[in-house]
Order: structure tokens, then C-alpha cells, then sequence
């Protein structure tokens, strides 16, 4: 049995699977099972795959329909003998180090998981995410408050509020205690599936530990699903702010983290004006505001708002939260609007 066993799921990214491939060709850890899920892909990366697998015993391919990401990522849990699992995304890559040095640490201190640290990978300049938490292993409610808490939202709306991002990509978890469970991914979720799956998983954990190795180069690219205009944000969002709901309530925690909750209903409402701004957003500038009204006469968040001090707040945050109470959504669609063409940019 392999000690680790690495699951990446593939969708048309022929331009970027060979560096993918390749990193985890030359991880320091010999006994390694790298599962290359090709989810219906129209373009190279099923051949690509191939080629690689007939060279590397240690590549196992899957060709399956296309089913979206949750769905490759699961029939990678179908497939995996390794007494771990780890996640990779087919247009990143990783360190050499990253599995043994990974294993190294969860197993040292008989963790259901371990968690790292990555680099974010923009067009010419890498930028350091380091998680915020000092201890090297948490328990129980330190798991809730210093990881669960954290990747739900910040502990205020504040510009800054420190947060985890919520991707498997980050964490390597024992096979067995997967199972155990039955952790899958959520299939027909098409956003925030990572998140979902990383909090139901953190909350049945006794024990995480932490690495400080910065292993995982997450790229940052301007087609990549998180930076495109999505007409079903409205019903996306709200899918995974009620899976998270359920989750909480589930596992008996959802009062405790009502407020991170209420947090992110908010930001959820800003993400939702900020695609109605998308610069790929073809609806009339007319059409646009009254959207974006709508959205500001949520009653929940309405009453957020109105309990929110924002006293020590930037004051570009201070002016958002301003317009959103107040139904500014001119005010609204132009800031956003401003911030797309200065995002795009930097990412072209």
C-alpha cells in the first residue's frame, strides 16, 4: 500500500497538466499513487495523461464523463490505496517535498489531517498565504475556533480580517478516517465545493496538525472559474451558504458560529454585487441597478448590517458597507465595476 495517494481532477487544461504532472513525478516520496482523473475533457489533457502513465507505474488514469469536479474528485476517492490522500488542482503544481515532509508531520503526531501553507501564483509575482494560527496541532474546539472559524470569514468585515481558504489542496487526511466517515465531495456544486467538503471534515477531526511549509503554488489565472461572470451566482451562493447552515447545525456547532456566519452572509451579498458588475455581464446599466437594489433589501442582511459597528474599519470598507445599507447601488455598480478593470489587468 502506498503511503500517499494524490487525486487530481482534469477539465481542457492541456496548457498547464504537464508542470502539474510533472511535480508530483518528482516528489521526494517514492511510494506515491498519483490518480489523474479526466473528467471529459475535449481538448489534450486525456492524452496527455496517457503518455505520462505509460512511462510511471505509479500514474493511475480514470476517463470518465464529464461530471464536474466533485464528481472526478470522488471517483479519485474510489480509486485511492494510499494509507493518506491529497488533492491537487491540474493548472498548479507543488513542491518536491510537499507529500513526504506532509506525512512526515500528520503522522508524527497521529492527526486525522495535516494542513500547510501555499504560495498565490499571479503573472510575474508570487505572494506568501501563511496560515493564522500558532499552534503546531489543534484539538477539538481549538479546531472549530482557530480553522472552521476562520474559513467560514473573518472575525469582522473589515478589509484584511484574516481568513483560510478553504481548498483540499492544502491538506493530506488519512484514507481511513475518510472513509470512516463517508466524506465525499458534493457533486452538482460547481462553486465553494472545496469549502464545503473542508469544513464537514474539520468538524469530525480529534486532531489537525499544522506545517509550516509553504508546498502548494495555487495559480491565479483571469478564465479561472472564481474570476468569471456567473448569471447563477444568486442561486449558487445561497446553495452553499445553506449546505454550510446544515452542516453546522448537524454537527451541533452553528451557534457558536452564528456571528462568522453572519459574516459571511455579508460578503456573500458583496460577491454577488460584484458579479452583477463583471465586466462580462452583457444586462443594461438600468438592469444592473435594479439587481443590485434588490439585493440590498435582503431582510437578513438588513439586519446584519444594522447590528455592525464599523468603527476602526478602512474607510473604502466603511463606504461599501455604507452603500449597501443605503441601497447605493449606483455608488456600488461603479466601485465594483472599477475594481474588475483593475483586477483583470494585473491578471492579463
Amino acid at each position: 500500500m502506498q503511503r500517499v495517494s494524490v487525486i487530481v481532477p482534469i477539465f481542457n487544461v492541456e496548457a498547464y497538466l504537464e508542470r502539474s504532472i510533472e511535480s508530483l513525478q518528482k516528489q521526494t516520496m517514492p511510494d506515491i499513487q498519483i490518480i489523474l482523473v479526466n473528467d471529459g475533457s475535449t481538448d489534450g489533457s486525456l492524452s496527455i495523461c496517457q503518455e505520462y502513465a505509460k512511462n510511471d507505474s505509479r500514474i493511475q488514469v480514470i476517463d470518465k464523463p464529464n461530471g464536474g469536479v466533485s464528481s472526478a474528485r470522488n471517483a479519485g476517492l474510489e480509486a485511492a490505496t494510499g494509507e493518506y490522500i491529497g488533492f491537487v488542482d491540474p493548472d498548479d503544481w507543488v513542491e518536491p517535498t510537499m507529500y513526504e515532509k506532509m506525512y512526515d508531520t500528520v503522522t508524527g503526531t497521529q492527526a486525522d489531517l495535516c494542513m500547510c501553507n501555499f504560495l498565490m501564483e499571479y503573472p510575474g509575482r508570487s505572494v506568501s498565504v501563511t496560515l493564522p494560527i500558532e499552534c503546531s496541532v489543534l484539538h477539538g474546539q481549538d479546531i472549530i475556533e482557530s480553522v472552521v472559524a476562520n474559513m467560514l470569514a473573518g472575525a469582522t468585515l473589515n478589509s484584511g480580517a484574516q481568513t483560510i481558504m478553504g481548498s483540499v489542496c492544502r491538506l493530506l487526511i488519512k484514507r481511513e478516517f475518510i472513509e470512516k466517515h463517508g466524506l465525499r465531495f458534493v457533486p452538482g456544486v460547481p462553486l465553494m465545493e472545496d469549502l464545503i467538503f473542508c469544513v464537514e471534515t474539520l468538524l469530525k477531526c480529534n486532531t489537525v496538525s499544522i506545517d509550516s511549509g509553504q508546498y502548494y503554488h495555487y495559480i491565479i489565472r483571469s478564465n479561472s472559474a472564481v474570476s468569471k461572470y456567473r448569471p447563477d451566482m444568486f442561486d449558487q451562493l445561497h446553495k452553499v451558504y445553506d449546505m454550510l447552515h446544515s452542516i453546522l447545525e448537524k454537527e451541533g456547532v452553528y451557534n457558536t458560529l452564528k456571528e462568522r456566519m453572519d459574516i459571511r452572509y455579508v460578503n456573500m451579498y458583496l460577491t454577488l454585487v460584484a458579479n452583477e458588475a463583471h465586466l462580462d455581464n452583457d444586462s443594461s446599466l438600468t438592469e444592473k441597478v435594479e439587481v443590485i437594489q434588490q439585493y440590498c433589501k435582503d431582510d437578513r442582511l438588513r439586519g446584519i448590517l444594522g447590528m455592525v459597528s464599523t468603527k476602526g474599519y478602512t474607510l473604502r470598507k466603511r463606504l461599501v458597507l455604507t452603500a449597501l445599507e443605503r441601497e447605493w447601488a449606483l455608488f456600488l455598480l461603479a466601485y465594483y465595476t472599477i475594481l474588475w478593470h483593475i483586477t483583470l489587468y494585473l491578471l492579463d
